[in-house]
């Protein structure tokens, strides 16, 4: 098959899911075509046979690779959109997939509605805050909704969210389920140098994300602020972004920077996850997190919150331990006792690692596959109509919602 992909270059679950994506289809020998506005910051085998297509501006990049960049401006979202037609008409791509909708559910539409019946099969995967804030807001959200009912197939990562989905956007029908999925073969317990869980006397705590609002990093910090002063644990934060300035002022506030190792944006997390005890997560909403199901196949239990899609990753008192949004005290309480107790803290990695075997990349692959088969086969045997419904015009493409989201 001839597939597009369509992501953002940013350091977080969509764009890594998507290029993992587009890397393990261009193995099975699929003529793959990436785009992306800027060069992505996730690494991927160039050798396999991605073509990468970028509107890289000409000095660099100003925007951080920790920033979700949506706002995107019209020669932006023009030259975007320009680079995508041509490499659908030459090449004949047969799929054309994004994810994450903000904007690439406005770039499908606007192929869709320049090609016509030679248009790409559309496939759309929301991730995160695409509707849990860009869908709420009051002038983006009601066009990307109609955006996303005119793709030949929609899907999302959880059931949680597939059901906000359905009711943020008043979808027909709720989009299809497929998980995120990880690299076992990368993520696994002994990719830090044969670090076992609980070896030490004194404790590691890992946070990984992008530092956006929705992730709630200063509670993050709170929460450690209040182990520390009852066990003499470390943290470790992998990741940067808009909030991290908050997180350093709580640690210096409570003289706790000794204890904290800032490793930044990395390449290589599953090394620094698997010479951690516990993940720690204190997110306001996740449609999935990809951070969680990352620790689990390293064998690293998490301790989160019971919101959105979370409760389908980390099996609560098996896997992990999860905890109402707010309720901190029982955070500290669980992550206290559990890190105390190194035969429990070590079962419940081990169970975390067998989990996690159920999210392998070649299933989550296989999955995205036969969706795509299965409408080509649809398209193939005539029952793709064959002059589509009028496309209506979307009068503000780019009036999206402002401000830092995760995803």
């Amino acid at each position: 098959m001839r597939i597009g992909i369509m992501c953002h270059s940013t350091f977080g679950g969509s764009a890594l899911i998507a290029i993992q994506l587009a890397d393990l289809l261009a193995q099975r020998g699929h003529r793959v075509h990436l785009f992306t506005r800027t060069p992505p910051f996730i690494r991927w085998d160039s050798g396999n046979g991605v073509t990468l297509h970028t509107i890289a501006p000409p000095d660099g990049d100003p925007i951080s690779a920790a920033d979700l960049h949506v706002n995107w401006s019209t020669a932006e979202f023009e030259a975007f959109l320009s680079s995508v037609l041509k490499v659908a008409q030459t090449e004949g791509l047969d799929v054309l997939h994004f994810h994450y909708a903000v904007p690439f559910s406005f770039v499908s539409h606007a192929v869709k509605t320049r090609m016509g019946v030679d248009s790409p099969l559309l496939v759309g995967t929301l991730h995160g805050t695409d509707v849990s804030i860009h869908g709420k807001h009051a002038d983006s959200g009601p066009e990307l909704g109609n955006a996303l009912k005119h793709l030949d197939a929609l899907t999302t990562v959880s059931t949680s969210h597939a059901r906000l989905a359905s009711d943020v956007f008043g979808l027909p029908m709720p989009p299809q389920v497929i998980s995120n999925f990880v690299d076992l073969s990368r993520f696994r317990p002994g990719a830090g140098d044969g670090y076992q869980i609980g070896s030490r006397t004194r404790p590691r705590i890992a946070h990984v994300s992008n530092f956006r609002p929705v992730k709630r990093a200063p509670d993050m910090a709170r929460v450690f602020v209040s182990i520390r002063e009852r066990i003499n644990a470390a943290l470790w934060l992998i990741g940067d972004g808009a909030e991290m300035g908050l997180v350093r002022a709580i640690f210096n506030r409570h003289s706790v920077n000794d204890h904290v190792t800032y490793w930044g944006l990395q390449h290589d997390i599953p090394r620094l996850l698997a010479q951690t005890d516990l993940l720690l997560l204190t997110s306001q909403t996740e449609s999935f997190c990809l951070a969680a199901l990352e620790a689990m196949a390293c064998g690293v239990p998490v301790l989160a919150p019971r919101v959105g899609g979370l409760p389908e990753v980390v099996l609560d008192g098996e896997t992990g331990l999860l905890f109402e949004v707010d309720d901190h005290a029982y955070a500290v309480n669980a992550a206290v006792e559990l890190l105390c107790d190194p035969i429990r803290l070590q079962g419940m990695g081990e169970a975390a690692a067998r989990h996690a075997r159920g999210f392998s990349h070649v299933e989550g692959v296989d999955s995205y596959e036969a969706l795509y088969r299965r409408l080509l086969d649809v398209r193939t045997n005539g029952r793709r109509a064959a002059h589509p419904r009028e496309v209506p015009v979307l009068s503000h493409p780019l009036r999206l919602a402002t401000g830092a989201a995760g995803e």
